[in-house]
């Protein structure tokens, strides 16, 4: 079944990265905190709104992050996340949150979709971007639509010394969620899970 003709090139959003070393010092096991930041179509990228304007996991008390004139005057809306990231210490597919998704917000994660929305997160100012779904058409008769909704993310982060020096995001090997057959009152139940491995290399990317 052939790829929608869009996604080709847009997936490889999934794995792009920040090449530039932070300024965080660390020791192991000292929190590395995640913010959210924002969501917007792809094909538009000054249409942006706030991460949690979406219907995902989000905490009880949302807490904003202070931001610089630069980063307000490039849109950023940073606040903090409900992923535990902690320096050097891997993660394999810990519970973020468990839903349950309204019709309404079903469809307002399938527009999302459909709109190629992506989202960007922040790691010790290192930026993390990935698409909030998976979209495939294919075919004319008869015609194929599927719509799948990332529930797993996998983080990647490299450390030197006492640093931060990259981090990215990907969905390489996970099946997304599928909001395709969601009909009807019921609300959909969706677990979010997240996994982080940390390796040490030897030089500071550039």
């Amino acid at each position: 079944m052939a790829p929608h003709p869009f996604l080709a090139p847009l997936f490889s959003l999934l794995y792009l990265v920040s090449a530039a070393s932070s300024e965080g010092r660390y020791q192991q096991g000292d929190p590395v905190m995640l913010y959210v930041n924002k969501v917007g179509p792809y094909h538009n990228p000054q249409e942006t709104y706030h991460y949690y304007q979406l219907p995902v996991c989000s905490p009880v008390n949302i807490r904003h992050k202070s931001l610089t004139l630069g980063e307000v005057l490039d849109g950023d809306r940073m606040a903090e996340s409900m992923y535990e990231i902690r320096f050097r210490e891997n993660v394999d597919k810990k519970v973020l949150c468990d839903m349950k998704l309204s019709p309404q917000q079903v469809e307002r994660l399938r527009q999302a979709i459909e709109e190629l929305y992506y989202f960007e997160f922040v790691v010790d100012d290192l930026p993390l971007r990935g698409f909030v779904g998976y979209m495939e058409e294919s075919g004319f008769l008869p015609h194929s639509h599927k719509i799948g909704l990332w529930t797993h993310l996998d983080f990647h982060l490299e450390w030197n010394g006492d640093r931060v020096i990259y981090a990215n995001v990907s969905v390489r090997d996970v099946k997304p969620a599928s909001l395709d057959d969601v009909r009807g009152p019921d609300p959909l139940s969706i677990t979010h899970t997240y996994s982080v491995r940390w390796s040490e290399t030897a030089s500071e990317r550039r």
